[in-house]
C-alpha cells in the first residue's frame, strides 16, 4: 500500500516538473520585447483606458532599465490616474535625479502634486526647460518640419505653466511678501504669451477682481467666455444630428474652470450669461450642487421677479446635496439660509421654510 502511494507521489511530481519545464520553453520561446516597444504597448493601452495593464507593461520596462526616463514618467502618469500620488512622487523625483535638465514634464506633474513654494520651484523649472526647448525648436524648424515633427511645448503649454504659478501666488501663497506683485507678473506673462488663452485671461479677471477693480474685471472675463462659449453652444445646438455631443472636445476648459468662470461673471454682475454656462453645465452633470446653489444666487441676485426661479434652483442644490456625498457644509448653510428668507411660495411643497423667520443677512457670493 505504501509502495502504491510513493509511486503516485512520484507520477505526479514528474507531471509537475514536466509542466514547469514546458512553461519554461514557452517564456523562453517569447520574444524578447525592448524597453521602447514595452512603452510603445503601454501608451497604446493608455489611449485605450487601460491603466492597471498599461502599468504591467509599464513595469517590465523598468525592471530592465530603473533609470528609464520614459519609463519613469510613464508609470508616474499611470500611478496617479490609479490613485496613488506617494509612489507617483517617487517615480517623478527619480526622473528628476536621473536627467534634471531636460524633460519639462515631470517638473510640471511634481508642480501638481506639491503644494506652496514647493510647487512654484517645480512649475518655474518645468517652465525654463520648456522655454529652452521651445527655442530649439525654433532654430530647428525645417529640419522638425521634415521630420513631420509636431512635438514640444506650445505657446498654450507654457501660458498654462504661468497660470499655475500665479494662481498658487492667488491662493496658497497669498499672504507670502510680494504675493501680489508676483501674481501680476505671471499673469501678464501668461496673457502675453497667449492673448487667446481664456485660463490666463480668466485668472486675469479673477485677480482684477481681489484688486477690486470690477469693470477691468468684467471685460476680460468676458473675452475669455466668448473664445470658448460661442463653440460650445453651437455645439450643444446641433445635439443629435450626427453624433453623440462631447464637450470635453469642443471646449478645451474643464468643468470646474467653467463653472469658475460662471461665478467671477455672478460677481461682476453678468448674470444672464454667467445662467448660460451654468445651464450647460448641467446638461453634463445634474448631480453638483454647486451648479444649482450658484443658478439660485444669481436669480437671487437680480431682485423680486427672479424669487420664482431663485427658490426653485436653490431648493434643487439642496435636494442634491443631501442625496450625494458632498462636504461643503458653508454653501449648504447658504442655500439654506436663502431658502428660509425667500420663503415656501405658492403651492411650492418643497421649499419649507427654518428657523425663527427672522431677515438674515445674506453673505456676498462666496
Amino acid at each position: 500500500m505504501v509502495a502504491e502511494e510513493r509511486k503516485q507521489e512520484l507520477k505526479e511530481a514528474s507531471r509537475a516538473l514536466g509542466a514547469k519545464n514546458a512553461a519554461k520553453k514557452k517564456a523562453s520561446s517569447c520574444p524578447d520585447y525592448t524597453i521602447d516597444q514595452l512603452l510603445d504597448k503601454t501608451q497604446q493601452l493608455i489611449d485605450e483606458f487601460q491603466y492597471e495593464l498599461a502599468q504591467k507593461f509599464c513595469q517590465r520596462a523598468l525592471e530592465k532599465d530603473p533609470d528609464n526616463v520614459r519609463a519613469l514618467e510613464t508609470s508616474g502618469i499611470l500611478l496617479l490616474e490609479l490613485g496613488n500620488v506617494e509612489a507617483a512622487k517617487q517615480c517623478f523625483g527619480r526622473a528628476v535625479e536621473v536627467c534634471p535638465e531636460s524633460g519639462f514634464s515631470k517638473y510640471m506633474y511634481l508642480g501638481q502634486i506639491f503644494q506652496g513654494a514647493q510647487a512654484v520651484d517645480c512649475f518655474q523649472k518645468g517652465i525654463e526647460l520648456m522655454l529652452k526647448e521651445k527655442g530649439e525648436k525654433e532654430t530647428q524648424e525645417v529640419a522638425a518640419a521634415c521630420r513631420g515633427s509636431n512635438e514640444g511645448p506650445s505657446d498654450r503649454d507654457i501660458s498654462n505653466a504661468y497660470c499655475s504659478v500665479a494662481e498658487l501666488y492667488l491662493t496658497d501663497l497669498c499672504c507670502e511678501e510680494g504675493a501680489e506683485e508676483r501674481c501680476e507678473e505671471n499673469v501678464e506673462k501668461a496673457v502675453s504669451l497667449d492673448p487667446n488663452n481664456p485660463e490666463a485671461l480668466q485668472l486675469k479677471a479673477s485677480f482684477l477682481l481681489s484688486k477690486e477693480k470690477l469693470d477691468e474685471a468684467k471685460e476680460i472675463i468676458k473675452h475669455s467666455v466668448s473664445l470658448w462659449l460661442p463653440q460650445l453652444q453651437a455645439e450643444d445646438k446641433c445635439e443629435g444630428d450626427d453624433e453623440e455631443f462631447d464637450p470635453v472636445e469642443s471646449c478645451p476648459l474643464s468643468y470646474n474652470t467653467r463653472m469658475q468662470s460662471a461665478k467671477i461673471l455672478i460677481e461682476v454682475g453678468e448674470y444672464e450669461l454667467a445662467t448660460e454656462i451654468l445651464e450647460l453645465l448641467l446638461d453634463e452633470d445634474e448631480d453638483v450642487p454647486d451648479v444649482w446653489y450658484m443658478l439660485g444666487w444669481a436669480n437671487y441676485l437680480q431682485g423680486p421677479d427672479f424669487v420664482v426661479n431663485a427658490r426653485h434652483y436653490l431648493t434643487k442644490a439642496k435636494k442634491v446635496y443631501t442625496k450625494g456625498e458632498h462636504e461643503d457644509e458653508e454653501l449648504l448653510q447658504h442655500v439654506t439660509e436663502l431658502l428660509q428668507e425667500l420663503g415656501p411660495g405658492d403651492g411650492e411643497e418643497e421649499s419649507e421654510p427654518e428657523g425663527n423667520g427672522e431677515e438674515l443677512e445674506i453673505e456676498s457670493f462666496r
